[in-house]
């Protein structure tokens, strides 16, 4: 599996989720980061803007504010922490970054889907924050569904 596979996980609350009245939580997966850098302005503002009921003029004042952000914050767990600043009550990004990162991160949500991991496809006698190695990075992909389905985070 390729190192450069990014992941933008995001968990949609507040007004949202009162809505749907369920946990909806979505993960894209994204050839590298500037395709990441490029939903996040594209697909996962529209996401944002249909949450908030954005008019034209809104939509393209967030998309500055995105662009400008992006820009000053290239650190993708910074430009998380600001990115959910703007989304507060609509949506919440839990996961912007590599894959490998995932797999060998000590970030508290990297951490919890590790442990989840080697519950599901570890022997029993794995230490939880140990990194997934490269050959089963594929199978630290699949965890992510039922991970995110059924965890709290």
């Amino acid at each position: 599996m390729d190192d450069q596979l990014w992941a933008l996980c995001f968990l949609d609350e507040g007004v949202a989720l009162s809505i749907i009245s369920r946990k909806e939580t979505r993960c894209q997966w994204l050839a590298g980061e500037e395709q990441a850098r490029e939903f996040v302005l594209t697909d996962y503002l529209q996401h944002v803007a249909e949450l908030g009921e954005l008019d034209p003029d809104q939509h393209i004042a967030a998309r500055e504010r995105f662009e400008l952000l992006m820009a000053q914050y290239p650190d993708p767990q910074v430009l998380t922490e600001y990115l959910n600043d703007l989304t507060s009550g609509l949506t919440r990004i839990i996961w912007f970054g590599p894959l490998q990162a995932l797999a060998e991160d000590y970030s508290d949500f990297a951490l919890a889907l590790r442990a989840h991991y080697w519950d599901e496809y570890g022997e029993g006698d794995e230490d939880p924050v140990t990194p997934v190695p490269e050959s089963d990075w594929s199978y630290l992909v699949e965890a992510m569904d039922d991970f995110l389905l059924n965890e709290d985070y």
